[in-house]
């Protein structure tokens, strides 16, 4: 049987669980085994552990993914460490529950953009491809490529919000590439370059 809030509440699982309302917090580009092994990890560790009371809203950077397995869990699944910690051999398996929904932007494109006019939503975390595409068209539903969609998105929360700075996002990527924020960041400029006709 899949984990789920059904199967822990059918096994009486009495444990820490994140409350279902803890505010979408983070924006993640990726559903693969890293993000979901270290950054989701972190990330439940500081709910359990701290004030930090934030989800994650995961979104699948290409069209075929994983999303529906993460929804047909309820975004929960287990992490298992083994290794060694101060010289005493570690074998655990802990429990993740800081996922609140997976979104295909390619099927649901306009939940994935009204991410954008969410005012908790805070971070954004990659680990998919940073690559500028000139044939992504700022009218794609969405961009193919990852810098493409985050330049769609960013645009939107500058309008929703109407430049509140406060309301600026921390763009942290994790993928495994030289100066991978300098290069986000100029991929985003070179599509804001492309895109600045079609701004308005």
């Amino acid at each position: 049987e899949n984990i789920s809030y059904e199967t822990l509440e059918k096994i009486g699982y009495k444990g820490y669980l994140l409350p279902k309302d803890a505010p979408e917090k983070v924006l993640q580009f990726g559903e693969g085994n890293f993000l979901r092994a270290f950054v989701d990890w972190i990330i439940s560790n500081m709910n359990e552990r701290s004030d930090f009371n934030g989800s994650v809203v995961v979104v699948q950077p290409i069209e075929k993914g994983m999303v529906d397995v993460l929804n047909r869990q309820d975004g929960l699944y287990h992490v298992n460490l083994q290794g060694r910690l101060n010289g005493e051999a570690v074998n655990s398996l802990t429990r993740i529950d800081c996922i609140s929904r997976a979104l295909n932007p390619y099927s649901q494109n306009s939940a994935f953009m009204a991410l954008a006019d969410q005012p908790e939503i805070r971070f954004v975390i990659s680990n998919t491809g940073i690559a500028f595409d000139p044939n992504c068209k700022f009218s794609d539903a969405p961009a193919s490529s990852y810098p493409g969609k985050l330049t769609q998105l960013l645009f939107r929360r500058f309008k929703t919000f109407k430049g509140d700075k406060s309301k600026g996002l921390i763009i942290m990527p994790c993928e495994l590439i030289f100066l991978n924020g300098h290069h986000l960041k100029e991929c985003i400029y070179q599509y804001i370059e492309l895109w600045k006709d079609d701004f308005g």
